[in-house]
């Protein structure tokens, strides 16, 4: 399939990606999976080779097509899309959260849903509004996880998909008691407050501080993973295409007009959340690809180190 993103649905406006079904009122998960075309379950059949069961082993496949996912280890146990998103059921009931998108990418080997938390914070004049995302895998690479992302309204850019720690994931492996893990996934919720006053006291001070140019290319090489010692002769070229072109979105990027941050740490560091989702090429270099990047690969863990560069270096 040349799309990662199968299928997808949207709440209220097209999202930053250009991707998915857009609907014009608030869900229940059940709503969610139908309108996000997820309606279907998985199943764990045995593996056989030349006639033979392999012991220890099972095949992981989508029932309706017989998509196969992957080969897993027995004790691996299947949580299904209406399982992993009907946890979300007791958030929205609250109130205190809406479904705003759900989908799945790479023909449903991995899945998410993502909620809007009630309220939004502000820094330096921007609104960020506050979001929980779930994911959930079919191939058994990644566990039922839940955790929360700021995004800045401006630009719709993803702030902090990389975040990361016993605080703000929960993780529940494919294992037989991963429903009670569920249970207790519930309370996290109420770390939420904890999480976005810590998120923001720390994007306070980003906003607050400046960084000098001559530090961005320091900055820079920290984001891409490189000592910053090693001479720019030495980096890999599209590197440096991609360090050019967040320089040039320090001035010309999405929100960058605001007065009260140039020169920031915190505007440069949402150029390069700028650049991961909107410009750096990915599997395809499609939308689809730098979704899955920006949130779950290789452009995720450079906004982490740019955050961690800027927080211990301005």
């Amino acid at each position: 399939m040349a799309h990662e993103v199968e299928t997808m649905f949207s709440y209220e406006e097209v999202p930053w990606h250009g991707l998915g079904t857009i609907t014009d009122h608030a869900l229940t998960s059940e709503e969610a999976i139908d309108i996000a075309g997820l309606n279907w379950e998985v199943q764990t059949v045995s593996v056989v080779v030349n006639g033979s069961i392999v012991e220890n082993y099972k095949a992981v496949q989508r029932v309706h097509d017989h998509k196969l996912y992957n080969i897993v280890r027995n004790r691996y146990e299947p949580i299904q899309n209406k399982e992993a998103f009907g946890f979300f059921d007791s958030v929205v009931g609250t109130k205190e959260a809406i479904f705003h998108t759900a989908g799945s990418l790479k023909e449903g080997a991995r899945i998410w849903m993502l909620a809007k938390i009630n309220g939004s914070m502000g820094v330096k004049g921007e609104q960020i509004d506050k979001f929980v995302c779930l994911t959930n895998s079919h191939d058994g690479y990644l566990a039922l996880q839940m955790f929360w992302t700021p995004i800045r309204v401006v630009c719709a850019n993803t702030l902090a998909m990389a975040e990361s720690g016993a605080s703000t994931r929960f993780y529940a492996r494919h294992t037989k008691n991963y429903k009670a893990r569920i249970e207790v996934a519930q309370e996290i919720l109420g770390l939420s407050n904890k999480f976005y006053d810590g998120w923001l006291e720390e994007a306070k001070y980003l906003a607050n501080h400046m960084l000098p140019e001559a530090q961005r290319p320091l900055m820079l090489l920290e984001a891409f993973g490189y000592d910053g010692s090693i001479a720019m002769e030495d980096i890999y070229n599209p590197v440096k295409v991609a360090m050019n072109k967040i320089e040039e979105l320090v001035v010309v990027g999405k929100g960058m007009d605001n007065p009260a941050i140039k020169g920031t740490a915190w505007q440069a560091y949402n150029a390069v959340v700028e650049y991961v989702d909107y410009y750096r090429k990915a599997r395809g270099n499609n939308p689809e690809g730098r979704l899955n990047q920006a949130w779950f690969g290789s452009g995720a863990n450079i906004k982490k180190r740019t955050w961690k560069y800027l927080l211990n270096n301005v």
